[in-house]
This record gives structure tokens, sequence and C-alpha cells, in this order.
């Protein structure tokens, strides 16, 4: 953006400092300091990696393509491409990604 800024104004920019105080769901008022980890009860104020993927469609494998799916074997669905929270039995397994009707494994949790 400030280099598109730069150009529009015929020369030259850049970012001296960057503070991102929102990113989807999660705002900067709900960040914890450093300093402050010792006097809170962490556990209420982590975020699991499947929450921060909520906004993701879920895909509920059967056991035999969890089997495949974890030993890295691409498999075939005729869903959407993009990135989908893997789940079997309806319990979290990881993420994956669906590029051109294959599903192949991104995060393994």
């Amino acid at each position: 953006m400030c280099e598109d800024i730069a150009k529009r104004l015929g020369t030259v920019g850049y970012m001296k400092e960057l503070q991102r105080t929102k990113v989807n769901k999660f705002d900067i008022k709900e960040s914890i300091l450093l300093d402050d980890l010792e006097k809170i009860d962490i556990k209420n104020k982590l975020i699991s990696i499947e929450e921060i993927f909520s906004d993701n469609l879920k895909l509920n494998i059967s056991d035999r393509k969890l089997e495949l799916f974890l030993n890295g074997v691409q498999l075939t669905y005729e869903l959407e491409d993009g990135l989908y929270r893997v789940y079997n039995n309806n319990v979290f397994i990881g993420l994956g990604i669906i590029n051109k009707k294959l599903l192949k494994r991104d995060i393994v949790i």
C-alpha cells in the first residue's frame, strides 16, 4: 500500500512501522502483554487452531481415508478449492487444502 501511494505521488516511500489491531475476529484489545502472562490464568486465554480457522468449511473423513490423509496421500473430493478443517468421527484432525478436487494434508494436530 505504501508503495502504491508513493507511486501515485510520483515519489518513493516505505513503511517504518505497522501495528495490526485486528485480524479476522481477533482484536488487539484481547491480547496479553508478555509481562502480564504470569499474573493471569493463561488456560482461559489460549485459542486453539480449530477456533482460529472456524470460518473455514468442515470436512469429515472416514477412518480409511484418515489413514491415507495422515500418510500424505491426496484424496479426491468434489469440493471447491480452499482450506478445510479436517475431522474424523467429529474429532478435529487438522487442516487440509483442496486444489483441483484433491485434498492434501496441510497441518495435522
